[in-house]
């Protein structure tokens, strides 16, 4: 007597073999890339030249990847591949190719810029392998907002740090002039009283400019809005309010210095009004937030 069972059928869901064994071989894959990524973060985390995410204008990088890597991993969650092997996964390999001449190129040469943007191509990798184009596309703004985590060579960001340094240091002096404070200015270096106030990198304001711009896409992103007016407007409207808010900021600092005196301006205070100017960002693209729902809603409904 013989007996017959039925043919089990495989889970469209499961992962496939098409390059690599998996899961086992594509645990193995990022154990390795981690280990060999974790040396770069170390460097980025050091009090030195390599050190960028201990610098002030750099130091969004951690929390962009951190973001990043929730929201690969809430997407990836979401993700039900369809029947049969992911396609295209061999596209994985040209990937690992760029990340990898990336990688030596930056460990050779120290150019920690290219070290980090690796990961990227690297990532996208691992991807492609475990789910093919499919996959690929259901990640693809995790992958892209890993961008907002590689620092900014000097060569570009000190030419607008420049830029706008000097805008703002013109911006205030003109305010408090026009209030009737005795106030000039010298390139960025700002005169009122008796004080000379310096408007550094900080006063820039880069690194909010990069944090505002990035976790705007980020919320728009998340919350799938559907107004592609409302989408690009609050995009392009960032730049200029992290402008004012950085303008605020030296604002507050020169009437600090002016009426309590230089101890008061560049103490407490002056790391006090970093907060302030973020909380003063965010009101302002709350309320613009706000003001394009009414003026979307108002359009939809003529």
């Amino acid at each position: 007597m013989t007996t017959t069972s039925k043919p089990i059928l495989a889970d469209p869901r499961a992962p496939t073999s098409a390059w690599l064994p998996l899961p086992t071989d594509l645990v193995t894959l990022g154990v390795a890339l981690l280990a060999m990524f974790s040396m770069t973060l170390w460097d980025l985390l050091q009090d030195n030249e390599a050190g960028l995410w201990s610098k002030g204008e750099h130091s969004h990088g951690p929390i962009m990847l951190a973001m990043s890597m929730w929201l690969m991993v809430t997407r990836w969650r979401e993700y039900r591949a369809g029947p049969g092997p992911a396609p295209h996964t061999a596209w994985a390999w040209p990937a690992f190719a760029l990340g990898a001449v990336l990688y030596v190129l930056g460990r050779a040469f120290g150019i920690i810029y290219f070290e980090v943007l690796a990961f990227i191509p690297m990532m996208s990798g691992v991807v492609l392998l475990a789910g093919g184009t499919p996959l690929l596309m259901q990640l693809k703004f995790p992958l892209f907002f890993l961008l907002f985590m590689v620092p900014i060579p000097g060569f570009l960001l000190d030419p607008i740090s420049q830029f706008i340094k000097l805008h703002i240091s013109m911006s205030v002096s003109e305010i408090l002039w026009f209030f009737g404070y005795p106030i000039t200015h010298t390139g960025v270096v700002i005169n009122i009283g008796h004080y000379q106030l310096l408007v550094a990198d900080a006063c820039a304001g880069m690194r909010t400019l990069f944090m505002l711009e990035a976790m705007g896409i980020f919320y728009l992103n998340v919350a799938h809005h559907s107004s592609w007016l409302r989408n690009v407007t609050l995009s392009l409207m960032i730049v200029p309010i992290s402008f004012t808010s950085n303008m605020i900021r030296v604002i507050f600092l020169a009437l600090l210095t002016y009426h309590f005196g230089d101890e008061v301006g560049q103490g407490f205070l002056h790391g006090f009004a970093g907060a302030v100017l973020f909380l003063v960002a965010l009101i302002l693209i709350t309320v613009l937030d706000a003001l394009l729902r009414w003026v979307s809603a108002r359009l939809s409904a003529s």
